[in-house]
C-alpha cells in the first residue's frame, strides 16, 4: 500500500514539474517575440523593409490557419449570435491594434525597454478592473501595484524625459507606443470578460486572428502601405508568430490545468526578463543601470501581487470550458461575472440559517440587518458600502462558507412566481446547458430542512429585494427549469 501511495506522489511530482517546465517555456516564446522581432524591421539587404503592419497581418494570419483544424468542428458563425459576433470582431480590433502600436514602438525603442514595456498591460488592466469594475485594491495590495508603475512607467520613461530633456524623441515616442498597447490589451481583458463564458477560447481565437489580419490588410490599403516582405524573412516571422503566440498560449493553457493560476502566471510573468535576455544576448543591446532597477521593482511587484494578477490574466487567456451537463462546479468555472455575493441582494435569514450563524458567532448586529417585506420583519446579512457581502474577504471568497445560509448554498437557483405559480429558475450563467443535470440538485434543496423553512416564507421570499422579484425578472436573464414542488411542506 505504501509503495502505491510513493508512486502516487512521485506521478504528481512529475506533473507538477512539467506543468512548471510549460509555464516557463510559454514565458520564453513570449519574451522571443517582445524582442527578437526588432531585427526584422531593420533587415533591408535586398532593399525591403517590413512595415509592421506586415509582420501582424502574417503573424495573425499563421495563427488563424494554426487553430482552425483545431476548432473545425467548433460552432458555425450562424449560430455564434450577433452580440457574440460583434464582440469577437471588437476583441480582434483591440488585439490587432495594441500589436500594432507595440512593433511600430519596439521600431522606434530598444528591444529592451519594450520588454520592459509590456507589463504595461498589467497597470491598466488593474485600474479598469478598480475604475470600471469598482473592484476594490486593498491596502497590502497598493505598495506592490505602486512598484509596478515605478519599475514600468516611472523609471523607464521618466529618465528618458530626463535624458531629452522634456522633449519628444523617437525612443520616448517609441516607449509611449509600446505602453499605449497595453490599453488596447486591457480593453481586449473587458471584452473577453463577455465571451469567453460563451464561446470556446480556441475557437476566439481562430476567429479573431482571421478578423485582425483582415483589419490590418484593409487598413494598409487605405493607407496605401505596400504589402512587401522579403521571403528570406517569412520563415522566421512564421516561426515568431507560430511559437510566439500560438504556442505560448497554448503552453500556458496547459500548465494553467496542471499548477493552477497563481504558479502560472507569477512563472509566464517573467516573459519580460526572458525578453530582455533575448535584446542583449541576440540584438546585442547594452543593458543599464534604469533597466535593472526597472526590471527590479516590476518583478517584486508582480510576485507580491501575483493573486490579484492570476486573476486578470484568467481574462487575458481564459481557459473557461462550456458544459452541456454540469454541476455547480462547472458552473462556477464557466461564471465571468462573480457578482453572487456582491450584485445581487442579501440573502434571508430563516431558522436554520440563524441557528448556524450563531454556532460561529456571527448573528449579531455586526452581521446582521433587519428588513421589512410585506408587513413582516425579516433577517438578512448585511452589506459592505461597496455592495459587497460583509462576509466576502479580501480575496474575494466567503469567510463562512461552511455556515451560509440556505439562500447562498442554492444560488444561482432561485425560486420566481410566474403567473401565480411558483417555478425554479437558473440564472444564466451558462447559457449553452440544457439544465437536465440540476433535478438532482432540485430534488435536494426540496428534500432539506432548510427548505421547509423557505416553503412556509414563501411569499416573503418572493419579494426580498428592493423590488419585487417580477421587476427583477426583467433585468436579469434567467431560465425556468420546473415548479416548485410543495409536497414535502404538505407531508411535514
Amino acid at each position: 500500500m505504501s509503495l502505491i501511495y510513493l508512486n502516487a506522489i512521485k506521478s504528481k511530482l512529475a506533473s507538477t514539474r512539467s506543468g512548471y517546465l510549460l509555464a516557463i517555456i510559454a514565458a520564453v516564446l513570449t519574451g522571443m517575440i517582445h524582442s527578437v522581432p526588432k531585427q526584422l524591421f531593420s533587415f533591408s539587404s535586398s532593399g525591403t523593409e517590413l512595415n509592421p503592419l506586415t509582420f501582424v497581418a502574417i503573424v495573425y494570419l499563421i495563427n488563424g490557419v494554426f487553430f482552425t483544424p483545431i476548432k473545425k468542428d467548433s460552432t458555425p458563425l450562424s449560430k455564434l449570435g450577433k452580440r457574440n459576433l460583434i464582440f469577437i470582431l471588437a476583441i480582434a480590433l483591440a488585439e490587432v491594434s495594441g500589436l500594432v502600436s507595440y512593433f511600430f514602438g519596439l521600431k522606434q525603442s530598444t528591444a529592451i525597454n519594450g520588454s520592459i514595456l509590456t507589463n504595461g498591460e498589467i497597470i491598466f488592466a488593474v485600474l479598469i478592473a478598480v475604475t470600471v469594475f469598482k473592484e476594490r485594491l486593498h491596502t497590502r495590495e497598493v505598495i506592490p501595484f505602486s512598484a509596478i508603475i515605478v519599475g514600468i512607467i516611472a523609471l523607464p520613461i521618466g529618465y528618458e524625459l530626463f535624458q531629452s530633456h522634456l522633449s519628444l524623441t523617437e525612443l520616448l515616442l517609441g516607449n509611449l507606443l509600446i505602453l499605449l498597447s497595453g490599453a488596447f490589451c486591457a480593453t481586449d481583458i473587458i471584452l473577453c470578460r463577455y465571451v469567453t463564458g460563451i464561446v470556446d477560447p480556441k475557437r476566439i481565437t481562430q476567429l479573431t486572428s482571421f478578423a485582425g489580419a483582415a483589419f490590418v490588410l484593409i487598413t494598409m490599403v487605405a493607407f496605401q502601405v505596400p504589402f512587401q516582405v522579403d521571403f528570406r524573412q517569412l520563415p522566421s516571422i512564421a516561426m515568431l508568430g507560430l511559437f510566439g503566440t500560438g504556442f505560448a498560449t497554448f503552453l500556458f493553457l496547459a500548465a494553467l490545468k496542471i499548477i493552477g493560476t497563481t504558479r502560472t502566471v507569477l512563472l509566464y510573468s517573467t516573459n519580460f526578463v526572458f525578453g530582455v535576455i533575448f535584446a542583449t544576448v541576440f540584438l546585442h543591446e547594452s543593458l543599464s543601470v534604469i533597466n535593472v532597477l526597472s526590471i527590479l521593482f516590476a518583478s517584486i511587484g508582480i510576485y507580491l501581487l501575483r493573486n490579484r494578477l492570476g486573476t486578470i490574466e484568467e481574462f487575458i487567456k481564459p481557459i473557461q470550458k462550456i458544459y452541456k451537463g454540469g454541476s455547480h462546479k462547472t458552473l462556477c468555472k464557466t461564471c465571468q461575472t462573480h457578482n453572487c455575493c456582491t450584485s445581487f441582494s442579501s440573502p434571508i435569514l430563516f431558522h436554520k440559517d440563524i441557528e448556524k450563524l450563531k454556532v460561529i458567532n456571527k448573528y449579531n448586529n455586526e452581521y446582521i440587518d433587519e428588513i421589512q417585506i410585506r408587513g413582516r420583519l425579516l433577517k438578512t446579512i448585511k452589506k459592505k458600502k461597496n455592495s459587497e457581502c460583509i462576509f466576502l474577504d479580501d480575496d474575494k471568497k466567503c469567510s463562512i462558507y461552511k455556515n451560509r445560509p440556505f439562500d447562498c448554498m442554492m444560488f444561482p437557483f432561485d425560486i420566481f412566481a410566474i403567473d401565480g405559480k411558483y417555478f425554479w429558475v437558473v440564472y444564466s450563467c451558462n447559457p449553452n446547458s440544457d439544465w437536465n443535470w440540476s433535478e438532482s440538485y432540485l430534488q435536494t434543496f426540496e428534500n432539506s430542512e432548510e427548505f421547509k423553512d423557505l416553503l412556509e416564507n414563501i411569499d416573503s421570499y418572493h419579494g426580498h429585494i428592493d423590488v419585487d422579484r417580477s421587476v427583477k425578472n426583467d433585468q436579469i436573464e434567467y431560465s425556468v427549469i420546473r415548479e416548485v414542488n410543495f409536497n414535502k411542506l404538505h407531508n411535514k
